[in-house]
């Protein structure tokens, strides 16, 4: 069998990993907090290269879910302002996970259901469930409709497929977003040139922030924050919303981490209808580390999307479900 899943236990938590033999490409997963995709190697420039970013050891004590891996935001990525807002008469009111602010929805540190694995000569998977509750524990109003978001993790050869999958089990409207916080390491391997990297991002237009919230409008990128024909890690700090985005024939936006010293590169890209938005974000404390999120929606949209702005907030009708893409691979260049 060339593609395979295998388990392992780390302290009280299971590990799912998703190997090619043939490619030596592998996925780490962990279920029990937010199916965090906290490892993934893909072959390139003729060695198995270590794209995704979490702390070593990090899977046998997770903590701060949004600083490491491949953290899932869901229903809304990024933050609701002061953690409150109105839907159909209900106000709302969140914990402040990082005040003022609500941040990054309620799965990314959730205990997700395994419900189907398996590996074969196409490729190994992995799928997972996360449940959404209306309500919090005490009864309280946390989110307007229950609903579940499906995973799946699919790897083979030099790439990986995510697979997602909103669906609204109650009786009432479905408001959500969604959105990924991976961290990918910028040269690929170690001690490489800062300089001969390139950051690829084909958006045209940004979300001004006002204290990290969006003011409503969006304007064209200006030369900080225009990736469109690539800006190099070396001195790069950056945390905006990229929205206006390019996408090629097949509906696909593709964003590109170039590293010119290995003559190869990491792509990330995703359907181009349902993520309008992504977010590129330097972490302060590594210079060869970069954030590329694609959401489905601003920060906030819950909030502006009742005030007229076309912040991106999608809607399920009882009953309905919908499918959105993400796939990673790596290339020769």
């Amino acid at each position: 069998m060339a593609c395979h899943v295998r388990t392992e236990s780390r302290r009280d938590r299971t590990i799912y990993t998703l190997s090619d033999d043939e490619s030596g490409a592998s996925a780490s997963i962990l279920p029990s907090y937010g199916f965090n995709l906290f490892d993934l190697r893909l072959p390139a420039a003729g060695d198995v290269r270590s794209l995704v970013v979490a702390d070593p050891g990090w899977e046998a004590h997770p903590e701060k879910p949004a600083r490491h891996g491949f953290p899932v935001l869901f229903p809304f990525p990024n933050r609701i302002k002061g953690g409150r807002f109105s839907w159909g008469g209900t106000s709302y009111e969140l914990p402040l996970t990082k005040p003022p602010h609500a941040i990054h929805g309620f799965a990314l540190d959730a205990d997700w259901e395994v419900i189907d694995h398996g590996g074969g000569p196409d490729g190994a998977f992995l799928t997972g469930r996360y449940r959404l509750p209306r309500a919090f524990p005490d009864g309280s109003p946390r989110w307007p409709s229950d609903g579940s978001l499906d995973i799946r993790y699919a790897l083979h050869g030099r790439s990986l497929t995510l697979d997602a999958t909103v669906a609204n089990e109650s009786e009432g409207d479905l408001p959500y977003g969604l959105g990924f916080h991976p961290y990918f390491r910028l040269p690929f391997g170690p001690g490489g040139d800062l300089s001969r990297t390139k950051v690829i991002i084909p958006a045209s237009r940004y979300w001004p922030l006002d204290e990290s919230i969006p003011t409503g409008e969006t304007l064209p990128v200006d030369d900080p924050l225009d990736f469109r024909s690539g800006r190099p890690m070396g001195g790069l700090r950056v945390d905006a919303v990229l929205t206006g985005l390019e996408h090629d024939a097949e509906g696909f936006v593709v964003c590109r981490l170039v590293d010119e010293s290995l003559g190869a590169e990491f792509r990330i890209g995703f359907d181009a209808a349902p993520f309008r938005e992504v977010v590129v974000f330097t972490p302060p404390y590594a210079d060869d580390v970069i954030a590329v999120e694609p959401y489905t929606q601003t920060t906030d949209a819950i909030n502006l999307q009742q005030r007229g702005v076309d912040a991106g907030l999608r809607l399920l009708r009882p009953g309905q479900q919908e499918s959105l893409r993400i796939s990673m691979e790596t290339a020769e260049v």
